[in-house]
């Protein structure tokens, strides 16, 4: 008897976890202000002409250097408020390859972001992503470069 209670309540417990707690992917739940320093010197990251949507965009990543870098899938959105930029709180799960980015290369990577994020409201955003940099043998450092858009 007591485990048939045990199992409708954590039916219960999961049923509701499913339906009541989730946030409208319309709203996005901000979270605090960011601490992320963009440092655009060696890579330039920009979004491709008239790829941008509530959903997703076309990135342009721009190794302007003679070094040779690498970057992976993750990116983080966050929104400005008030002249400073906030964290969207979410869960994203990504894969984790490293892509080359050889000097004076340029790719194009395009992002759906409408799973983690949803379609995002009106509102000004800057996507960020993590570049790596092997200094010397087996070391690395990495920094951030973002692009910032507008969504209407």
């Amino acid at each position: 008897m007591k485990k048939r209670i045990l199992a409708i309540l954590l039916c219960g417990v999961m049923i509701f976890e499913l339906t009541g707690c989730k946030i409208k992917k319309s709203e996005l739940n901000i979270g605090k202000k960011s601490d992320i320093i963009i440092s655009q010197n060696d890579v330039v990251l920009s979004i491709k002409r008239e790829t941008l949507t509530k959903e997703g965009c076309t990135l342009v990543l721009k190794n302007t250097s003679e070094k040779n870098f690498e970057y992976g899938e993750p990116y983080e959105i966050e929104i400005k408020k008030n002249g400073k930029w906030y964290k969207i709180n979410n869960e994203l799960n990504f894969n984790l390859p490293a892509y080359l980015l050889n000097s004076k290369e340029t790719k194009e990577i395009g992002v759906n972001w409408e799973y983690g994020y949803g379609k995002l409201p009106k509102g000004t955003y800057r996507i960020i992503k993590s570049i790596d940099y092997e200094y010397e043998q087996g070391k690395y450092e990495f920094f951030y470069t973002a692009a910032e858009f507008v969504i209407e």
